[in-house]
């Protein structure tokens, strides 16, 4: 048979503490990351990542439009989390190449070029 223990109002439970953060504290503000295009049509352009997702593509629904026959409608989404962003290949037709490497999802780091068809970029963190 399981034992089945019961506490009384007597017994020390482990409790979660809160404590209130210091007036003076301020959080860390978030970091703006970019895209900074370095070859394809409208290169040289530099794009700030703002938002949390985005979906990068020629289609009118991407939030990062590239105008290029090379780029799918839907070719890309970055997605951040926490303090960095991964991208991801949405089955284009070009696929998204990392640092010279095909690839289906990366996490990004300060410096690594991204290639989108005939567009590329070089992501930076925190700039």
């Amino acid at each position: 048979m399981a034992d089945r223990r019961t506490t009384t109002i007597d017994e020390e439970v482990p409790q979660t503490m809160m404590t209130r953060l210091p007036a003076s504290f301020k959080p860390r503000p978030r970091r703006v990351h970019a895209l900074e295009q370095t070859a394809g049509p409208g290169s040289p352009a530099r794009h700030e990542l703002t938002a949390d997702t985005l979906v990068v593509g020629r289609g009118s629904a991407a939030d990062l439009r590239l105008d290029s026959d090379d780029i799918s409608r839907t070719h890309a989404q970055l997605m951040r989390q926490d303090d960095e962003y991964t991208v991801e290949d949405l089955d284009s037709r070009n696929g998204v190449f990392l640092n010279g490497l095909q690839v289906h999802a990366a996490v990004l780091r300060d410096g690594d070029q991204v290639q989108l068809g005939d567009v590329v970029f070089t992501y930076v963190e925190g700039a």
